[in-house]
Formats: structure tokens, C-alpha cells, sequence
């Protein structure tokens, strides 16, 4: 986990903390209480700087995907020529050799 993430965990859990004591103590007090209040509006500020952090970590791991697919693809083209290519000069090689069998075979 990096820095950021465990201090955005330790503020949800504080905000939460805070939010719960004061949703409890608003029976007693006040039904209308802007602790309540200011702590689900940084639990939700939290959380969704946590979405846009995964949303991002996301896209990195996509490019890195889509830069190695690439890589993968141009790698497999490359095999499949040099393969063609050794396919091709095997062909020629049987086939001067069988020409070859052919002409002491009728001699």
C-alpha cells in the first residue's frame, strides 16, 4: 500500500469513529448535527479519491497490456516470416534433392 492510501484509510476510519459517537450522541443533544455532517462528506471525499486511484491504476495497467500485446504481436511476425522463410529454403532443398534422386534414377 502506498502513503496515501493507508493515511486515506486512517481518515475513513477516524471520520467514521467521530461520525458513529455523534450519530449516537444526536438523540441526547441535537437531532440536527454538522459533525454528522462533515464527517460523511470526507468519507466520501475519501472514498472517491480512492475510485479515481483505482480508475488510474487501471489505465496504467492497461497500457502496459496493450504496449505488451503489441510487443507480443510484432515478435509472433517476426517468428512466423523466419519461419516461412526456413519453410520456403527446406522446400527448395527437397526439392533439389529429389530432382537430383530423379536424374541418377534415370541414368
Amino acid at each position: 500500500m502506498e502513503t496515501k492510501d493507508i493515511i486515506a484509510f486512517i481518515l475513513i476510519e477516524v471520520a467514521t469513529l467521530v461520525m458513529a459517537y455523534a450519530w449516537f450522541q444526536r438523540f441526547v443533544y441535537n437531532p440536527f448535527n454538522w459533525v454528522i455532517i462533515l464527517c460523511l462528506l470526507i468519507v466520501i471525499g475519501i472514498l472517491s479519491l480512492m475510485i479515481l486511484s483505482i480508475n488510474t491504476r487501471f489505465k496504467e495497467l492497461e497500457g502496459r497490456m496493450e504496449a505488451r500485446d503489441k510487443s507480443i504481436r510484432v515478435s509472433i511476425m517476426t517468428v512466423e516470416a523466419d519461419l516461412e522463410n526456413n519453410i520456403a529454403r527446406l522446400n527448395e532443398n527437397v526439392e533439389r534433392a529429389v530432382a537430383e534422386i530423379n536424374k541418377k534414377r534415370f541414368m
